[in-house]
């Protein structure tokens, strides 16, 4: 599938972007070649595996951090905590 000039560096920067632009990605291949959803499915994912085989330092990199929602609750844990301790004492 050939890519429009003024489309292919929109499509490569949302490629190297990594998973999160996976759909924007599928979004732009389709607007600009007016493929099907599962064809370009199957080109971004064949040229995203191309690109990384050949550059995988352009590639956005994965985050480190897994604190997600348990961090989120440990937080909100520990100042109801400390509500409960200042409550307590005034009590």
């Amino acid at each position: 599938m050939e890519l429009p000039e003024d489309k292919r560096q929109a499509i490569l920067e949302a490629i190297y972007g990594g998973s999160p632009r996976k759909i924007e990605t599928i979004k732009l291949v389709r607007d600009a070649t007016g493929c099907g959803l599962r064809e370009a499915k199957e080109f971004v994912e064949k040229l995203s595996a191309e690109l990384y085989a050949k550059e995988p330092q352009k590639f956005a990199a994965a985050p480190t951090g897994k604190s997600g929602c348990v961090g989120v609750i440990l937080a909100v844990a520990a100042i109801l905590a400390a509500a409960c301790v200042v409550v307590m004492m005034l009590v």
